[in-house]
């Protein structure tokens, strides 16, 4: 039985295993160094430190190469078996990470979904072809229900639960704007041609808002009570594309962030008013239940999904910037 520390872990490195098997195999430092494309002392201090580990003497080394001493006998026939099983155990994980199939479950904000929804699922045929993805679209609070029903792997969403039940990391922030039609823009451009309103002047204007208790709403109504203002609002609408239709046909504004109608911007059918006074800004999550364990193909979807996050921040010209969490999973 090998010796243990305090904290259970073996004191001895599978490694320096492997090169005593060598040794043993081929029964000279010099040989067994030249197959393991090592330097003779390097192989000889690793030999060393296995020695010291185990306290006790492996292989004495002769004229005519080492002789076995009983203790280095028995870990040449029982370390064959345990290097056997650390391959074997390293072999099956890698086949778990490189075998892709079977379904993966994402449930995605209104706002978020409409910019997502395709390149993700085309992402995800191409580059894993044996894998159903399903989207699902809904408010924060339906897919945090989603996640504990297990309906769902993966959510988005644009509040942190409020349960020790999910696993939440910050991977975007983004800038909330006034949404107008472009012919119906209630400011003048300033001198760089950008169009701004103070948070004071919300109230004076019409908007169509989805109703409580959709977050979109919750958020902007903490915003405005924040800042002490009264919103205007004159028509809830719980559908994006309706509420982008009254704004584009100039009967009323909305408050959105950049993603939500980046084509129709671009198209010029809309245009973003930059809020000041303060800057609205609103953070989104990337939510699990803690109590269901995490299969490969939902991190790789993870990984795609915030890729397309990234990408999609450069081709749109989105005023949004990833945080550290979604950084680091772009990155790796």
């Amino acid at each position: 039985m090998l010796d243990v520390n305090h904290a259970g872990m073996p004191e001895i490195d599978i490694k320096h295993v492997h090169y005593f098997l060598m040794l043993a195999k081929h029964g000279s430092i010099s040989k067994a160094a030249n197959a393991l494309g090592l330097a003779q002392p390097s192989l000889s201090e690793h030999i060393a430190r296995l020695e010291a580990r185990l306290n006790t003497k492996l292989a004495i080394r002769g004229p005519r190469g080492i002789t076995m001493t009983e203790a280095g006998h028995y870990l040449a026939r029982e370390g064959s078996i345990l290097v056997g099983a650390a391959r074997t155990l390293t072999d099956d994980i890698r086949g778990i990470v490189n075998d892709l199939r079977g379904n993966v479950s994402i449930g995605l904000p209104p706002s978020l979904s409409h910019l997502l929804s395709i390149p993700l699922t085309e992402t995800v045929r191409l580059e894993m072809p044996d894998v159903r993805l399903h989207i699902s679209e809904g408010l924060s609070g339906h897919l945090m229900e989603w996640l504990e029903q297990e309906k769902i792997d993966l959510g988005f969403v644009y509040t942190a639960p409020p349960s020790a039940g999910f696993q939440a990391e910050p991977v975007m922030e983004e800038e909330m704007f006034l949404v107008a039609a472009s012919d119906d823009i209630p400011v003048p451009a300033d001198e760089n041609g950008e169009y701004v309103i103070d948070a004071a002047q919300l109230g004076s204007l019409p908007l169509v808002m989805p109703s409580p208790p959709h977050t979109a709403r919750l958020c902007i109504d903490q915003f405005a009570k924040a800042n002490g203002v009264e919103l205007n609002i004159v028509i809830e609408l719980d559908s994006l594309p309706r509420i982008l239709e009254m704004v584009n046909r100039a009967s009323a504004y909305t408050i959105l962030p950049h993603a939500a109608v980046a084509e129709m911007v671009n198209a010029r059918k809309l245009t973003l008013v930059r809020i000041k006074n303060p800057t609205f800004l609103r953070t989104i999550y990337m939510i699990r239940t803690r109590a269901r364990s995490i299969s490969m193909i939902s991190l790789r979807t993870e990984k795609i999904v915030l890729q397309i996050m990234n990408e999609m921040l450069d081709r749109y010209g989105l005023n949004a910037r990833m945080l550290a969490t979604g950084r680091e999973n772009v990155a790796a």
